[in-house]
C-alpha cells in the first residue's frame, strides 16, 4: 500500500487539464482557529471521522472497525470486487483531492481512506431504509448513537463529495430488499412516500449519471435530472429531521450533505442583499424590550422552518398616526435545544467560505444575536413563541444566541431594510413607549388592571365631590 504524505490539492491541480478553476472546486474546508477556539466540539466529530481531516484521531479509533466491518458489508451487496471499488476511487483521486482546501497529510493510502468511508456511509443509508426494526444494527437500534453519527455527517470539515457518493453508487450496483413499506430502491415502482419529492430533489444535485458501467466519470458543474435516483432516496431518508420532503428549486448545485442541510434553512423568498456601504450596522438595533416598549410586536412565522426574517401587516389606531403604529416582525420559531447549536455553527461556517455574497443563516442569527441581549429578551421572545427554549434556563438561550455569531463576519445583510425600519419606528414612538409603560405597570394583570380601574373611578368621584363642595 503506498504511503502519501502532505497530498496538496495545488500539486494535483498540475496534473490536470481541466477547464474549471482550481477555486471553484473547493467546497471541504479547515475551520480556522479564530472560529475553532469559539467552540471546538462543535465542529470536531465526537463518533466517527469521514475523509481525510480527521482520519487517525485516537479518540475516534473505536468506530474504524465498524466502519471496516461495513465496508465488507456493502462489498458482499455488490458484484464488483474490491479491487474494482478501489480502482473507481484511484480514478476519481484528483477530483476528489481537488475538492479539499489546504494540505491532506495521511500515514496511509488515501484512496484506501476514501474508500471505507463511502462504502460505510452507503451501506448506513441502506440499513437504515431497508427495515424498520434495526435491533441486529449496532448504530441504527440506538436512537443517541445514530444522532450522533448523523451530527457529524454534517460536520463540515468531516465530508465526502456528494458526486463521489453518488458515481459510487452507480457503479457498485448495491442489492437492497425491503422489509417495510417502502419499496426496493432498486425497483421503480409506484410512488411511495418519498418519491413524489424527487423531481424537486434532484436538480441540486450537480452530477451526471453515467449511461454504462464502462463511464464513470464524476461532472461536478454538470446536472443530469434523475428523478427516480435511489441515492437520492437513502439521502433523503437518513437526513428527514432535515429535508422533511421539500422541494428544491432548479439550478441549486448542493456538494455535500452540510451545504444540504444548509438548503433547508435558507428561505426561498427573494431576499435584497446590501454591502457594507449602505447598509445600518446590525449592533445599532434595540433589543426586543425595547422595541416591544415601542410597539413592535414579535410574532413567529407560521408554516415554515427556513430562517427568515420579515415584516407583518402593521396595525394603526384609528387615525392613522405614525405614533401610535403597531409594528409586526415575524421570525421563524428558533428551537433552543442542545443539537442544534452543533448544525447551526457547521452551516454559519460554510457560507462564511462558500456562500459569503449570499450568507441567509448567518443573516438571521446576526440581526437575532442583536436583538437579545438580556434573559428579559429570550422571556419575550418565549412568550412570544419565536423561541421554544429546550435547554432549561433562559439565561443558557440568551448565552447561545449571544455565541453563535462570535467570530462571524457581517460583511452583508438583507435585513438592512428592517433594521432600518425598527429604528425609525422606534425613535418615533415617544407615545407608544409611554403607552406602553402604563400598559407593564397599571395594567400587567387582571387584578392590576382592576385595582388601577377602581382607583381611577375613586379620583374622578373625589375630584367631582371636590368640585362640588366648592360650589
Amino acid at each position: 500500500m503506498a504511503s502519501q504524505t502532505a497530498k496538496k490539492t495545488d500539486q494535483s491541480e498540475k496534473k490536470c487539464n481541466d477547464p474549471v478553476k482550481f477555486s471553484k472546486q473547493w467546497c471541504i474546508y479547515r475551520i480556522p482557529s479564530k472560529l475553532r477556539n469559539v467552540k471546538d466540539e462543535a465542529y470536531t466529530p465526537q463518533l466517527i471521522s469521514i475523509g481525510p481531516f480527521h482520519h487517525g484521531n485516537p479518540k475516534l479509533g473505536d468506530m474504524e472497525s465498524h466502519k471496516k466491518k461495513y465496508y465488507e458489508n456493502f462489498c458482499q451487496r455488490t458484484s464488483r470486487k474490491k479491487e474494482e471499488l478501489e480502482n473507481f476511487i484511484r480514478e476519481k483521486e484528483y477530483e476528489i483531492l481537488r475538492c479539499y482546501a489546504g494540505s491532506i497529510e495521511l500515514d496511509i493510502d488515501f484512496v484506501k481512506v476514501i474508500l471505507i468511508d463511502a462504502c460505510f456511509i452507503l451501506e448506513l443509508f441502506l440499513r437504515n431504509c431497508q427495515t424498520e426494526k434495526h435491533e441486529n444494527y449496532y448504530i441504527l437500534r440506538s436512537p443517541l448513537l445514530r444522532k450522533a453519527v448523523e451530527q457529524d455527517l454534517i460536520l463540515f470539515e468531516n465530508q465526502l463529495p456528494y458526486p463521489l457518493l453518488q458515481g459510487l453508487y452507480d457503479f457498485a450496483n448495491p442489492t437492497y430488499s425491503s422489509s417495510n413499506p417502502r419499496k426496493n430502491v432498486q425497483e421503480k415502482e409506484e410512488p411511495d412516500d418519498l418519491q413524489h419529492c424527487l423531481p424537486c430533489f434532484q436538480p441540486c444535485f450537480p452530477f451526471s449519471r453515467s449511461t454504462t458501467s464502462d463511464d464513470h466519470r464524476i461532472e461536478i458543474e454538470k446536472t443530469e435530472p434523475a428523478y427516480d435516483h435511489p441515492f437520492l432516496k437513502l439521502t433523503c431518508e437518513f437526513f428527514k429531521e432535515y429535508t422533511k420532503l421539500q422541494p428544491i428549486e432548479n439550478g441549486v448545485h448542493v456538494k455535500h450533505f452540510t451545504d444540504l442541510v444548509r438548503y433547508f434553512l435558507w428561505p426561498i423568498e427573494k431576499m435584497t442583499w446590501v454591502g457594507n456601504g449602505d447598509c445600518i450596522p446590525t449592533k445599532s438595533i434595540y433589543d426586543v424590550r425595547k422595541l416591544k416598549e415601542a410597539g413592535v410586536k414579535f410574532r413567529p412565522n407560521e408554516g415554515s422552518e427556513r430562517f427568515i426574517i420579515k415584516r407583518g401587516e402593521d396595525h394603526k389606531c384609528t387615525f392613522k398616526m405614525a405614533c401610535f403604529r403597531n409594528m409586526n416582525l415575524k421570525l421563524t420559531k428558533f428551537w433552543a435545544r442542545y443539537e442544534v447549536e452543533c448544525v447551526i455553527r457547521n452551516v454559519m461556517a460554510l457560507e462564511q467560505f462558500m456562500y459569503p455574497k449570499k450568507a441567509y443563516v448567518c443573516s438571521y442569527f446576526l440581526m437575532l444575536d442583536q436583538l437579545v441581549d438580556t434573559v428579559e429578551d429570550v422571556n419575550a421572545l418565549i412568550e412570544s413563541e419565536v423561541i421554544v427554549n429546550l435547554l432549561g434556563s433562559s439565561n443558557a438561550v440568551a448565552k447561545l444566541i449571544n455565541s453563535l455569531c462570535e467570530q462571524i463576519m457581517d460583511g452583508r445583510s438583507c435585513y438592512a431594510d428592517i433594521c432600518k425600519q425598527l429604528n425609525e419606528h422606534y425613535e418615533i414612538s415617544f407615545c407608544n413607549r409611554n403607552i406602553s409603560i402604563l400598559k407593564r405597570v397599571y395594567f400587567k394583570d387582571l387584578w392590576t388592571g382592576s385595582s388601577t380601574i377602581v382607583g381611577l373611578f375613586v379620583l374622578f368621584f373625589s375630584i367631582i365631590g371636590t368640585i362640588k363642595s366648592l360650589m
